[in-house]
């Protein structure tokens, strides 16, 4: 039943469901990038300023996960499994859910830039700990497409600032203060003609 439904909402409302998608996410990003312009980043006693996504950001995205369960839920209670096609069917759609949900934990919740006078520490689920003294840093550049900053550095891997974390001026304050021009103008020129970031 539930494969058959979803054949007829697949097969009526192609056109229609792209627009609500496109209109639902381009609002949901449209609210990140205020709430990440506005948020702070939080500044310790020792010069060391701590940049992460905000609170807003990161219980809204795993709000939406819920929503997305909830919403799933319901609508088993209304359309019962019938046959071994709308088992798997639900199944892949609650193991896409709980992915979606520890992508967004991982990026969201584990995600921290330390910045400072001596350099850049960035700490994640995905690559661990990394820091980079200002004079080890090669080049920043800054990708539209990704909307981050990427560090390259002559003695760790990459590392990604992403432009919706909080506090992203004072990352950016520091870079050109302590790095000469041709490290960073190519970045800085990308990332102020990115509207996205920069309304």
């Amino acid at each position: 039943m539930v494969m058959r439904l979803l054949r007829v909402l697949i097969l009526r409302g192609v056109a229609l469901t792209n627009i609500i998608i496109a209109i639902v996410v381009s609002l949901v990003l449209s609210l990140f990038f205020k709430i990440a312009k506005n948020s702070k980043p939080i500044e310790a006693t020792d010069g060391v300023y701590t940049l992460c996504y905000s609170n807003h950001i990161k219980w809204g995205c795993m709000g939406l996960i819920i929503f997305a369960v909830v919403g799933l839920t319901a609508l088993l209670f209304k359309s019962l499994i019938k046959d071994n096609g709308d088992l798997i069917a639900v199944l892949s759609m609650y193991g896409a859910l709980f992915l979606f949900g520890l992508y967004f934990y991982i990026e969201f919740f584990t995600v921290k830039i330390l910045v400072s006078d001596s350099g850049v520490t960035g700490t994640s689920g995905w690559r661990g700990r990394r820091t980079y003294a200002w004079e080890d840093i090669k080049e920043i550049t800054y990708s539209p497409t990704s909307m981050w900053f990427k560090i390259s550095s002559s003695k760790a891997p990459p590392l990604r600032v992403h432009a919706l974390i909080s506090g992203i001026s004072v990352f950016q304050q520091l870079y050109i203060e302590k790095l000469p021009q041709e490290k960073w103008v190519k970045a800085q020129e990308k990332f102020s003609q990115d509207k996205r970031v920069n309304k």
